[in-house]
């Protein structure tokens, strides 16, 4: 599973250059006879029985396997189990079924959307798609269905992002959400991993306590990690292959994890929730200078794009040095505590830093190549409804079933056992970010100056958001006519 969402979260990446709940219950299927009550434990309570769906399919076009599980129980796998079992619930209780078509390929993905919406088959009832593309090529190309005008979903429960409407809405118009139905979009959110053992021996305190009250900052990670990097042989130069880091990572993920992570933008919205561009350069400059010195000047192991296209390899080379035990933290994404089974010293999980203890709070940035969930507008009415009830059904089932075996499958795994490490999953998932320029933009400034900048070590960003400032007005006036809105 973990190689297959690294091959998507690289595809995606270069694109924008992007528990069980039901524990103590019962697992023996039930009848679509349950009773309300009975309902309620693993499902919205808002929710009233649909009788409706008893006999019919749902085509799920989606572009990982990861979230829709495997078609028979996996015990080897948890997070794998649990969707399944989560399935199995929805399809016996509503006497459904659940077809899920994968296409891997998020391109060839849009255009079976868009061959469907074009043919007004109706082929699919809900997509799961590369966040980016989802908003830009399916949403912007009128391919989607606005899921605020749905019956049945609503985004203020708690298994729905609530971020979402700054990355993806329009007016009042949302075409793609995120929330509980989409672990791998879960996996890819912005974590720090640091290592415990090193913490003990070099009697630095672990930052649970300054995470769990908010005080989790920059200038702490600043303050760690100042003159950490050390070069271990003693050959007056620092390399990856034996020497010592107190960061590491990888530009196309870490460098978009601390400048959305310290509340970054360059848009606001106005009264009817219309994007503005109205970047606050210096404010930004003032950000930008605490991440350039956390991963210039105290000479961070930072694999650059540049690196990467000479060497594929080198995406994996930061979280290699931290498994080895030669670096105090590793800035990833969730789904890197899965892939430490390895490593021969325990670490923990944190959120991503705030710039300052005045950030409202913690923000994790879920990476571009994230799917996203969307209706296609081929449907007809009574399809349309169906495909909204499902849509909840899925994202409030996974809340109850699936959400506290992903925190585990994280947080507890060989070497991650401490209760705090739980505790921070939580925290993280729970604030994620989503950014209209990074959702939207591609590779202008609004969406990637920072990253562009660390891999120039240039420690100014005010001039580059000053020179695209009228490309980026250009494109924002396409994105509004895309949209059907005057601009």
């Amino acid at each position: 599973m973990y190689k297959k969402l690294l091959a998507m979260l690289l595809c995606g990446l270069m694109l924008i250059s992007m528990f069980v709940g039901c524990a103590d219950t019962d697992e023996n299927e039930k009848s679509s006879g349950d009773s309300s009550e009975e309902e309620s434990q693993w499902i919205s309570a808002d929710l009233e029985p649909n009788e409706d769906l008893n006999g019919k399919e749902f085509n799920l076009l989606v572009q990982t396997e990861t979230d829709m599980g495997s078609d028979e129980p996996d015990k080897s796998d948890p997070l794998e189990d649990a969707i399944y079992r989560r399935n199995d619930k929805i399809q016996n209780h509503y006497g459904v079924k659940l077809n899920p078509i994968v296409e891997l390929d998020y391109l060839a993905l849009s255009q079976k959307v868009k061959n469907d919406v074009s043919s007004g088959s109706g082929e699919y009832h809900i997509i799961y798609q590369h966040m980016v593309d989802a908003a830009t090529s399916l949403g912007m190309g009128n391919c989607l269905y606005n899921l605020t005008d749905l019956e049945y979903v609503n985004f203020d429960n708690p298994w729905w992002d609530q971020d979402c409407k700054n990355g993806f809405m329009f007016g009042d118009n949302m075409f793609v959400v995120c929330g509980d139905l989409l672990p791998t979009s879960m996996m890819l959110t912005a974590a720090m991993m640091f290592n415990k053992t090193l913490f003990d021996e070099q009697s630095l305190d672990y930052p649970y306590e300054d995470a769990r009250n908010g005080t989790w900052t920059l200038d702490d990670m600043l303050e760690i990690t100042k003159d950490q990097t050390n070069d271990l042989n003693g050959d007056g130069k620092i390399n990856y292959t034996d020497d010592f880091y107190g960061l590491t990572g990888w530009s196309m993920a870490s460098d978009y994890n601390f400048w959305f992570g310290s509340g970054c933008t360059m848009f606001t919205f106005d009264e009817d929730h219309l994007p503005v561009y109205q970047p606050n350069a210096d404010r930004l400059q003032t950000i930008y200078d605490k991440i350039y010195e956390l991963v210039v000047t105290q000479q961070s192991f930072h694999v650059t794009v540049k690196e990467y296209l000479a060497n594929n390899s080198m995406y994996a080379e930061p979280i290699n040095v931290f498994k080895s035990g030669r670096a105090l933290f590793f800035a990833g994404s969730l789904i890197d505590g899965t892939s430490l089974r390895e490593m021969e010293t325990e670490f923990g999980i944190l959120p991503q830093p705030k710039y300052d203890e005045k950030q409202a709070e913690y923000l994790g940035f879920v990476n571009g190549a994230a799917p996203t969930a969307c209706i296609p507008v081929s449907l007809d009415d009574e399809a349309l409804e169906d495909a909204g009830y499902l849509l909840e059904v899925l994202a409030s089932t996974s809340y109850y079933m699936v959400t506290d075996t992903l925190y585990d499958k994280v947080a507890k795994s060989k070497n991650a056992r401490d209760p705090e490490s739980a505790e921070m999953v939580d925290v993280i998932i729970r604030h994620k970010v989503f950014d209209f320029g990074y959702t939207h933009f591609g590779n202008l400034p609004c969406a990637s100056i920072a990253q562009t900048s660390l891999n120039e070590k240039s420690a100014s960003i005010t001039r580059d958001i000053s020179k695209n400032e009228n490309l980026t007005l250009k494109e924002l006036k396409k994105i509004y006519e895309a949209y059907g809105y005057d601009y």
